[in-house]
């Protein structure tokens, strides 16, 4: 689909906060309230724009993230299916992703802090007792904390650079409401708290203030538009970068984080020396960005690896 500037600003507020009233984003846009909503049901329309979501910090519920590489070897297409449509069913299963590279396949796992442990191994342990001869290689991580940036690549010019910080483990003081309001709240920031009220049995109000108070304490980390990167002609990868020295870890830290192209660090436990997310507009444009990453930090950085995404056949909790 081809944008123009007026769409390309539009997904740009709206990653930086999706849940933006209409009015709002008009005055941000110069533009009628109307012709904004036609705008938004128009990108929704032709699947450029998916969601407006919010980012929430699970680790402040009690969860920990796990992430799970996959390489496979002796699968087959409909295998693979069948394995995806079982993990999904999961609830403690986030997010599926494929690959392409090195690994075919990432999950993201929740479980609660207190059962951590054991909750993990009752997962792993069954993937292993069925498929356990279809895998090559395995990697396994615990993902936090992680620096979500609002995404820039479809902006010319200079633009604002709004940080989200999930994963700290940080616990908050809530209860069982708070949880289902952020069921019904989080896929969809921009659904009427009316209908959120009407299924959860209380008043609109409470959502408000309730989801205001999620916010204040970063239970609610930020909010995003969630977009099919394809249909605006371009990719998405996942980049490791291995390191001789960290001395330069925060100059590369903000190299990304300002990077027109780059839009996620992750500071895993277990993963690469150093990790990000980059969109970008072919294979050729991703190894552009990352040697002219490696000439910047040519005396401490020594390589990298990088994979894309074919598709997630599961996306909740963990932003891709």
């Amino acid at each position: 689909m081809q944008l123009d500037a007026l769409d390309r600003k539009l997904l740009y507020e709206l990653d930086k906060d999706a849940s933006m009233p209409i009015a709002s984003l008009a005055r941000r846009l110069k533009r009628s309230k109307e012709v904004v909503a036609y705008r938004m049901q128009r990108l929704r329309g032709e699947g450029v724009l998916l969601s407006c979501s919010a980012i929430v910090d699970m680790s402040a519920l009690g969860h920990f993230t796990f992430r799970v590489y996959i390489r496979w070897q002796n699968m087959t297409a409909a295998e693979k299916e069948r394995f995806w449509e079982r993990m999904s069913r999961d609830e403690r299963i986030w997010t599926i992703a494929i690959l392409h590279g090195r690994w075919d396949l990432a999950f993201f796992m929740g479980v609660r802090s207190v059962t951590f442990v054991d909750e993990f191994h009752k997962v792993w342990s069954a993937i292993q007792a069925t498929h356990k001869d279809r895998i090559a290689e395995s990697k396994i991580a615990i993902y936090s904390p992680v620096h979500n940036f609002n995404k820039r690549f479809f902006v010319e010019g200079k633009a604002e650079v709004v940080e989200r910080v999930y994963g700290r483990g940080r616990a908050a003081d809530i209860d069982d409401l708070d949880e289902r309001i952020l069921k019904e709240y989080a896929p969809d920031v921009r659904a009427p708290l009316t209908r959120i009220a009407h299924r959860l049995g209380v008043s609109a109000e409470t959502v408000r203030q309730r989801v205001r108070r999620l916010e204040q304490q970063k239970v609610i980390a930020g909010y995003k538009a969630d977009m099919d990167v394809a249909k605006l002609g371009h990719q998405g990868y996942r980049v490791d970068f291995s390191l001789n020295s960290t001395r330069r870890n925060k100059e590369l830290f903000e190299y990304i984080k300002q990077h027109r192209y780059f839009y996620q660090v992750n500071l895993s436990i277990g993963g690469a020396d150093f990790e990000a997310e980059i969109v970008v507009r072919d294979l050729n444009h991703l190894l552009e960005v990352l040697e002219e990453a490696m000439s910047r930090f040519s005396d401490v950085m020594r390589g990298y690896e990088y994979y894309g995404y074919s598709r997630f056949p599961k996306l909740t909790i963990v932003p891709d």
